[in-house]
């Protein structure tokens, strides 16, 4: 058995309930087929990545999952950090040493950042990917520590702040990746939009 593991957070696709900053700019449809897309962006990346995906649905484990996730939860918990703490428990529990927790939100997401965090979780207790909102869109750990995911200020620009203030409370050695854009409202999708027609 693989001891590493990566967890996939993702909000099942449903009009007017996912991506809501975003609709409240360009109407919930558009939203919707956007998230759709950052959804497979995602799972692009991690397709070259040699390690199970376990799929953490918001709501329900709908009758299509992408081929490459290999078990389907629903998340547990009042809260995001609620969730996420439940979510790293079970996976520890199931014999797991190194778990990376990610998002469907950053397009600019690679495969490399995420090997870059399993092998940073060789000698660092946390690793983060930092997001460019003060949040951050990965969080990867080598052992429980519910800690890091009470008293956060969740959808805030101080996420990032406060997890790392925890984590040096508590002398975790943390590894930082490299800041990474979210897509949460119409001027990050305008952003990004613009990024990539400029490649062209």
């Amino acid at each position: 058995m693989k001891k590493e593991v990566v967890l996939v957070f993702q909000k099942n696709a449903i009009l007017g309930q996912v991506k809501t900053r975003l609709a409240a700019g360009m109407g919930e449809l558009p939203a919707l087929e956007i998230y759709k897309h950052l959804v497979q962006l995602t799972y692009s990346a991690l397709e070259s990545v040699p390690v199970p995906v376990w799929t953490y649905f918001s709501d329900f484990i709908p009758e299509f999952i992408h081929p490459s996730v290999e078990k389907g939860f629903v998340q547990e918990g009042q809260d995001l950090g609620e969730r996420m703490a439940n979510a790293f428990a079970l996976t520890f529990e199931s014999g797991r040493n190194k778990v990376v927790l990610i998002g469907t939100d950053c397009p600019t997401l690679q495969s490399h950042h995420l090997l870059q965090a399993f092998d940073a979780l060789t000698n660092s207790d946390l690793v983060l990917g930092p997001a460019i909102d003060g949040g951050y869109y990965l969080i990867g750990m080598k052992g429980r520590a519910a800690y890091l995911f009470e008293g956060i200020e969740w959808s805030t620009s101080q996420v990032l702040s406060q997890t790392l203030h925890v984590a040096s409370r508590h002398g975790l050695i943390v590894t930082l990746l490299p800041e990474l854009d979210d897509i949460d409202t119409q001027e990050d999708w305008q952003r990004y939009s613009s990024q990539i027609e400029n490649k062209f």
